[in-house]
């Protein structure tokens, strides 16, 4: 097969992304004739039919779908390489895209990024929120550059680096008698509000509750870690949250922390694509993230450490 064209393959992504021909030309300020012809030249050097008719909307066909997925990918690549010709022509340090997580963003990535800015006015920063799992997704996509995720992120196309470890902690409302570690069964004397299941963090800590006998069912389920402090000190309830996100509402006694039995750990990781090319601005950005590692969290657990990335 020759050589693939991105223009065409992006007039089949619309072709099927709208539905019609018409409104793919329309996207692409071009005649309909001109899709049309663009469509059946890729479909002669695929050896394949890539979209089909039913009725008014156009589909694609099994290979149509399974060629739009690497269309996608190329786009991506085609565009990173543009990106970066942009930033070698104009001098500047260009744009760095950066997934996370709400209570990574929240509580400890602001003082990485102030001192980013401050040192590098020139260098865009482009935050996006979501689960590990979507971060992940989007990182082997191209999506974004760096993802600051739960780990485990078990992909042989990324580069992992394990930054820190945070205990999971029993979070109470002020004034709460309890024991010195709660076990799952201490739960059931308060209604239980949990983290979202979906999320990693949930899951470690419905594996943790599953593993004891007698723990209680969740009472809510939020996924808002702010959300869940704040119902937990107006004494609505108890809830498991990582030490990182605990320090200031323990600091002022809104809310009583205490360890677990056992122990219940999250890591987090750094992960990018192992074939992402490298300039100067993901340079810096990955050694200003790496810092992460270095910094203890907030309630002093000097067992945070640093890992070498897994090769």
């Amino acid at each position: 097969m020759r050589s693939l064209n991105l223009d065409q393959l992006r007039a089949l992504t619309e072709i099927v992304r709208l539905g019609s021909f018409s409104a793919a030309a329309r996207k692409l300020n071009l005649s309909q004739p001109a899709v049309s012809l663009q469509l059946r030249e890729l479909e002669a050097r695929a050896g394949v039919r890539l979209v089909e008719r039913l009725g008014k909307r156009a589909y694609a066909t099994p290979a149509g779908q399974a060629l739009i997925v690497h269309a996608e990918r190329l786009a991506a690549e085609a565009e990173g390489a543009l990106a970066t010709m942009r930033r070698h022509r104009e001098g500047g340090l260009g744009r760095v895209r950066i997934g996370t997580g709400f209570a990574m963003l929240n509580y400890l990535l602001p003082p990485i990024l102030k001192r980013l800015r401050a040192a590098h006015p020139d260098l865009e920063l482009g935050i996006f929120l979501g689960s590990s799992a979507a971060m992940i997704e989007r990182v082997l996509k191209n999506e974004i550059d760096f993802g600051l995720v739960t780990l485990p992120a078990a992909d042989p196309h990324l580069a992992v680096t394990a930054l820190r470890h945070d205990r999971m902690m029993a979070v109470l409302p002020s004034g709460a008698k309890a024991p010195q570690r709660l076990r799952p069964a201490d739960f059931a004397r308060w209604p239980l509000i949990l983290d979202a299941p979906g999320s990693r963090m949930g899951r470690f800590v419905r594996d943790w509750l599953a593993a004891g006998e007698g723990a209680p069912r969740p009472a809510m389920e939020i996924g808002d870690i702010h959300a869940i402090k704040l119902l937990v000190a107006a004494g609505v309830g108890a809830s498991i949250l990582p030490s990182e996100a605990l320090a200031l509402e323990a600091a002022k006694g809104e809310i009583v922390l205490r360890p677990l039995a056992p122990p219940v750990e999250i890591a987090t990781g750094l992960i990018q694509r192992r074939d992402k090319p490298d300039d100067p601005a993901l340079a810096i950005v990955r050694t200003a993230l790496l810092e992460l590692g270095k910094r203890p969290d907030p309630r002093g657990d000097r067992r945070n450490r640093t890992g070498p990335a897994r090769r």
